[in-house]
């Protein structure tokens, strides 16, 4: 039997736990509905892109953003800096690991997905986990090391493997490919010739003629390394949301947990006591029944 003293000492460490959750809770769910409502879509920007590339000839274009020699790839890891999100890093991580192969590089984001990948001795670059205001310098840093290791490793492909914001109660692990990005251009037969008309968000006359005033190579650099920054932008506020959500969710389920416990507890607390008292009881009427057969009262 637990003593009366433990079960008290008990009953308020969990009261007081169950307030501490319900206040982190709180503060989880607070910060995912500001985040939501700054949320910005991508598609515009998007679209405004893929229209600009169809009205450029690429038929006997090359580059490394287009398709590369199969080779080595650049495997980017979105994890939190942050607790309560262990399945949803570990999510992240083992889904990653599930592409690598020896030759391949790993870039990891955030402390948590940085602690799991030490754990297996495979070597990685890390970079700071997203901030809550999520900053563009932090965007624009991971951006760079991508598009340069892209160029200087002569990689094949470059991968971003993220946790999905699907709606409160689901997040998804996604993975999406940065390079290379032919999809960008869309080309059809007969399309993509200077001059040739595209109905989409760019209405250009199809009797008008398209002038670059600088190399195709440098526009398209340009261009995509903007379109990268700008969707690296966008998964970190996907990921953020994911981890506000999966906060709130995983605090949800704590906190259910505690009551439940607290209901036990309580439970074991009123029967020891009623045992307690039962027990008193008892004693009293045997020693009272005892005092009665010797005369020592009447």
């Amino acid at each position: 039997m637990i003593p009366l003293t433990v079960l008290r000492k008990d009953l308020a460490f969990n009261k007081v736990m169950e307030s501490i959750i319900e206040v982190l809770k709180g503060v989880a769910a607070t910060e995912y509905f500001h985040l939501q409502s700054k949320r910005k879509s991508f598609d515009e920007f998007e679209g405004r892109l893929r229209d600009l590339f169809s009205q450029v000839d690429i038929s006997n274009f090359q580059h490394p953003f287009l398709g590369a020699p199969a080779s080595a790839s650049n495997i980017v890891l979105i994890t939190s800096d942050s607790g309560f999100l262990g399945e949803l890093n570990m999510s992240v991580v083992n889904y990653g690991l599930s592409q690598y192969r020896s030759d391949d590089l790993l870039t990891v984001v955030g402390k948590e997905g940085i602690r799991y990948i030490g754990e297996q001795g495979i070597k990685y670059t890390s970079f700071e986990g997203i901030d809550d205001d999520i900053a563009y310098g932090s965007v624009i840093k991971l951006r760079d090391y991508i598009v340069k290791q892209f160029f200087d490793k002569k990689l094949s492909s470059t991968v971003i493997v993220y946790p999905h914001f699907v709606s409160f109660a689901v997040q998804k692990i996604e993975q999406f490919q940065l390079f290379p990005c032919r999809f960008l251009f869309p080309q059809t037969s007969g399309s993509g010739a200077l001059g040739s008309h595209h109905a989409g968000l760019l209405d250009i006359d199809p009797g008008e003629k398209i002038i670059l005033d600088s190399p195709l190579k440098s526009i398209v650099e340009y261009l995509v390394k903007i379109w990268v920054g700008q969707l690296i932008h966008l998964i970190f506020w996907e990921s953020k949301l994911s981890e506000w959500a999966a906060r709130v969710m995983h605090l949800e389920r704590s906190s259910n947990e505690i009551r439940d416990q607290q209901k036990k507890m309580r439970l074991q607390y009123f029967r020891t006591m009623h045992e307690r008292s039962d027990k008193s009881t008892r004693e009293i009427f045997v020693s009272r029944m005892a005092l009665l057969k010797s005369g020592a009262i009447l």
